[in-house]
């Protein structure tokens, strides 16, 4: 079954999940984070088809998440692009909610290290005006730049916006 396409959608939520919507691509960027990059490495790793593989290693390229290189006649390697760096962060961030949701404290399979320091790191996401941590309930949205132009889709979509940031009518004339 093919999976929904977002190209068009006004949401940067939406266009991600079209770079890292299926469960195959994010496990190949796991992969690539863990410092594999031959296709019969990702195979082995994660159990895929050739075919699966095949199609997700070539929309990742074709997105620009991945870059193939060639490293004997005819084989190749993929290695992440900065788009692909980004992406990984995404990763992290799951990885976290993973540790925390599906492991007991003590018990992850897993444990990310800095390759500077040698110390474990965990992600956060934090304000990248502030450094702060970044509270999901404290948070609303509101239209960007981009966000289509009728008024009352932009008011039904972001009824809190528009009630934080119009003039009361006790104010006007």
């Amino acid at each position: 079954m093919e999976r929904k396409r977002f190209p068009s959608v006004p949401c940067p939520i939406a266009r991600s999940l079209d770079v890292l919507g299926d469960w195959w691509t994010q496990l190949i960027l796991r992969e690539c984070l863990y410092g594999v990059s031959r296709f019969d490495e990702f195979q082995e790793w994660l159990g895929i088809g050739r075919n699966i593989l095949t199609k997700r290693l070539a929309l990742l390229v074709e997105q620009g998440v991945l870059e193939k290189h060639e490293y004997a006649a005819g084989r190749h390697d993929y290695r992440l692009t900065e788009k692909g760096y980004d992406t990984t962060k995404v990763l992290l961030a799951t990885m976290t909610f993973g540790e925390r949701w599906s492991f007991e404290e003590g018990r992850e399979p897993v444990i990310v290290y800095d390759r500077r320091t040698g110390r474990r790191v965990r992600a956060l996401v934090v304000d990248a005006e502030t450094g702060e941590p970044i509270e999901p309930r404290n948070l609303f949205a509101g239209p960007g730049p981009s966000f289509p132009a009728s008024t009352s889709a932009k008011r039904a979509r972001f009824a809190e916006y528009y009630a934080r940031n119009e003039p009361s009518s006790e104010h006007k004339g």
